[in-house]
C-alpha cells in the first residue's frame, strides 16, 4: 500500500511539473508586434517543454481570447504533442499573422484595427493524487501576445533646425506611440513663381530611438539651404507620414584669427602694435563672433 501511494505521488509530481516556455528574438517584452506590411512575414518562436504529457494531448495554439480549454474553430493550432510523448521536448513554431487572421475569418487588408492573439499551451493536468482533471489548463509559463497593428503613428511636428559648421542640429517631437524617429535632409526644389520650395532628393538620413530626439546631420555644405523632415515609427514598424518641411543652412565657424580679420582687424607685424581703437574694436567683435559660433557648435 505504501509503495503504491509512493508511486502514485511520484507520478503526480512529474505530471504536475509539466510546463511549456517560449523564447526567440521575435519576442520583445513578451510581445510580437507586426504591421500590415509584415502580416504574412514568418516569425520564429522556440518552444521548450518539461514534465510528462500524462493525461491528454498537449496543444500549442493561438487564441484570440484567452488560454483556457482547447483550440476552437476560430483558433489556430500550431503543434500537438500526444499523451505519453517523451521525445518532443523542444521545437520551432512559425507564426504568421495572416494565418491567424484567416482562421478567424479576417484578412490583413480588411483588418483596420489592432488585433491581439495569445500564444497558448494547454493540456489536462493531474491533481495531487495523480488523477487527471476534467478540463484543459494553461501550462505555458511565458505569456506572449501576438499583435497585429495596422495603424501608423501621427506625423511629428515640423522639426526645429539650427545651423552648424557643415552640419545641422535637428530637434524632433515624439508622437505618443512612436519608438523610433528618422530625420531626412533633402535638397530644395524651387516653387513656381518664387513660391514655397518643396522637398527634392534625400541628401542625408539618420534613425534614432525616441529617447534621443536631437539629431546632428553632418557632411553638409555651408551656405546651402536644405529641407528637413521627420518620420516616426511604432514598435510594429509602421511609418508615419512626413512632418511639415523645415529649412536650415549650415554656417561656417571661423577660427578666432579669421573672425578678427572679418571684423576689420589687420596684422601689424609686431606685438607692440596692437593699441589702435579700430584694432581693439575688431578684437572685441571677433571675440564675440568666435564665442557665438563656438556655442552654435555645442
Amino acid at each position: 500500500m505504501r509503495l503504491t501511494l509512493a508511486v502514485s505521488l511520484l507520478f503526480a509530481s512529474a505530471a504536475l511539473g509539466q510546463s511549456v516556455s517560449f523564447s526567440g528574438t521575435a519576442i520583445q517584452s513578451n510581445e510580437i508586434v507586426v504591421s500590415k506590411a509584415d502580416c504574412a512575414t514568418p516569425k520564429q518562436v522556440t518552444w521548450t517543454r518539461t514534465g510528462n504529457v500524462a493525461c491528454d494531448t498537449l496543444f500549442i495554439w493561438l487564441s484570440d481570447e484567452n488560454c483556457t480549454g482547447t483550440p476552437g474553430t476560430g483558433d489556430l493550432t500550431l503543434k500537438e504533442i500526444s499523451q505519453g510523448d517523451t521525445v518532443s521536448l523542444t521545437g520551432t513554431l512559425t507564426l504568421r499573422m495572416s494565418d491567424a487572421l484567416t482562421k478567424g475569418g479576417l484578412t490583413c487588408e480588411g483588418q483596420t484595427t489592432e488585433k491581439t492573439f495569445k500564444l497558448c499551451a494547454t493540456t489536462k493536468t493531474v491533481d495531487t493524487l495523480g488523477q487527471c482533471k476534467d478540463t484543459d489548463s494553461n501550462v505555458g509559463t511565458t505569456s506572449v501576445s501576438f499583435i497585429f497593428d495596422p495603424s501608423p503613428p501621427v506625423a511629428p511636428d515640423a522639426p526645429s533646425v539650427t545651423g552648424l559648421d557643415g552640419a545641422l542640429s535637428v530637434s524632433v517631437s515624439v508622437p505618443s506611440t512612436a519608438t523610433q524617429l528618422r530625420v531626412e535632409v533633402v535638397s530644395l526644389v524651387a516653387g513656381e513663381d518664387g513660391g514655397t520650395p518643396t522637398a527634392g532628393d534625400v541628401v542625408s538620413s539618420k534613425d534614432q530611438a525616441t529617447d534621443n530626439t536631437t539629431f546632428r546631420m553632418d557632411n553638409l555644405e555651408n551656405g546651402v539651404q536644405y529641407g528637413v523632415r521627420a518620420f516616426a515609427f511604432d514598435k510594429a514598424g509602421n511609418q508615419s507620414p512626413a512632418s511639415a518641411l523645415s529649412t536650415g543652412t549650415p554656417i561656417p565657424s571661423n577660427g578666432f584669427w579669421d573672425a578678427y580679420i572679418d571684423a576689420g582687424g589687420k596684422e601689424t607685424g609686431g606685438c607692440g602694435a596692437g593699441g589702435g581703437g579700430i584694432a581693439l574694436g575688431a578684437v572685441l567683435a571677433a571675440l564675440g563672433f568666435w564665442v557665438t559660433s563656438r556655442r552654435k557648435q555645442s
